[in-house]
């Protein structure tokens, strides 16, 4: 892109060559490099990147039988915010033997692959966040507001724009007025674990320390919980907080989503996103028609360079988000696999592309198919067992019904494979 950028420069510049350009071939190339500027590439972003936090118990509905639960909600209030800009392409959800439920891609064209998925801002829960401490502030940490902003729209049922994305979590319970409590977003994270259960990881020196980290995790979401105001703690109960807080910390991406609302670069950086395209032009549309406006070339292109300036003040001031991406986030995790999640400020929204490493062939009763799996980023197997309940390489393939229901078998694979991997 500079070179282009650097081509369509020197036609503009009357001192880049011995003949001057045409008016009209002048603005050509400024339509050109308002083309070019409104394209700006987004920033590919990151899954949570913090260390693990505490956990605690929740109520658990361990049962496979509902594993679809939410779904079809899911998909009816999605396709309804297609005139928002949601859209889908080649994606469903489905369940797998080796993963339980995610996505399915149907194309077997990898042309296909390229934004299979927007999710417009407006369906995106979010709050800012620092990688500070907020206790010295007074103010509650990121996870803390995101949860219970979670907690909120899901006690809304269908009252709440994000009711689809919450049913799909709830696994439609948050449609069910008499429902106080939901199943478990990641039903063998070590929290849900039981005392038996959580013996097996003594075998060695790094599953003792993982005990203890889940225990003093546990311990900083109770602090977490006891710090919220009275009016708060009257909408949650602890274990309706620990619940949200586990879907968080499963989900939630952070990074520096420049265009949103929150922080503090983030209104610089939508401004100047709108302004790039339209103040090239002008400079472009000025320039070339007036051959006497050339004394005035270095005033107009300070002029045509402020929404550049914006944007750098904006990532000196920053715009850190944490989000919840519906859809993408319903992604089985793989450390290699070769997908890109970015922030479009084009369409104000989160853009997920595939890559062939994001593939697995799966066979089972249904057939072959190909599950989608995104990157959560490099992850220990003490993180992937404390926050999300899996292990690479660890399958509930050959469980039978009651060991999946019961959650033990697989509970057991898990502790073995860690055992045996971290002697």
């Amino acid at each position: 892109m500079s070179s282009l950028l650097n081509l369509l420069l020197r036609s503009l510049n009357p001192d880049a060559g011995s003949m001057r350009q045409p008016p009209s071939l002048r603005l050509l190339a400024c339509v050109a490099l308002a083309g070019v500027a409104s394209g700006f590439s987004p920033v590919a972003r990151r899954p949570i990147t913090s260390p693990p936090l505490p956990s605690t118990a929740t109520s658990d509905d361990t049962s496979t039988s509902n594993a679809l639960g939410g779904v079809s909600d899911f998909e009816e209030w999605f396709a309804a915010n297609s005139s928002s800009g949601a859209r889908v392409d080649n994606l469903r959800h489905a369940l797998f033997n080796s993963m339980g439920r995610g996505l399915q891609f149907t194309s077997t064209k990898s042309s296909d692959l390229n934004k299979v998925a927007v999710v417009p801002r407006k369906l995106v829960l979010n709050v800012p966040y620092s990688d500070e401490e907020d206790s010295d502030s007074g103010r509650s940490s990121w996870d803390t507001n995101l949860s219970c902003k979670l907690w909120e729209e899901c006690q809304k049922g269908k009252g709440s724009q994000y009711y689809g994305y919450c049913a799909l979590l709830t696994r439609g319970a948050n449609l069910q007025s008499d429902a106080t409590d939901y199943p478990s977003t990641a039903p063998d994270a070590l929290r849900h674990w039981t005392p038996e259960q959580k013996a097996r990881l003594e075998g060695c020196e790094k599953g003792k320390k993982l005990l203890e980290v889940e225990r003093e995790q546990q311990k900083e979401w109770r602090q977490k919980y006891e710090a919220l105001s009275a009016g708060e703690k009257a909408k949650l109960s602890y274990d309706n907080f620990a619940w949200a807080m586990e879907a968080v910390h499963s989900r939630a991406f952070r990074g520096d989503f420049g265009a949103l609302d929150g922080g503090e670069g983030g209104p610089l950086r939508k401004i100047a996103s709108l302004l790039l395209p339209l103040s090239a032009l002008a400079f472009g549309v000025i320039y070339a028609t007036d051959p006497s406006m050339d004394k005035y070339f270095l005033p107009l292109a300070v002029v045509a360079a402020s929404p550049v300036v914006l944007t750098i003040i904006a990532d000196q001031k920053g715009s850190k988000e944490a989000v919840m991406l519906p859809l993408i986030d319903s992604a089985n995790h793989l450390q290699e696999a070769d997908s890109v999640i970015e922030y479009d400020p084009s369409v104000d929204g989160f853009v997920l592309s595939l890559g062939r490493k994001c593939l697995v062939k799966e066979v089972d009763g249904a057939g072959e198919r190909a599950q989608v799996c995104i990157s959560y980023g490099v992850r220990k197997d003490s993180e992937l067992l404390l926050n999300y309940g899996f292990l690479r390489g660890v399958s509930m393939e050959g469980l039978s019904e009651e060991e999946g229901d019961s959650r033990d078998g697989i509970r057991q694979r898990l502790a073995e494979a860690f055992v045996s991997r971290n002697q």
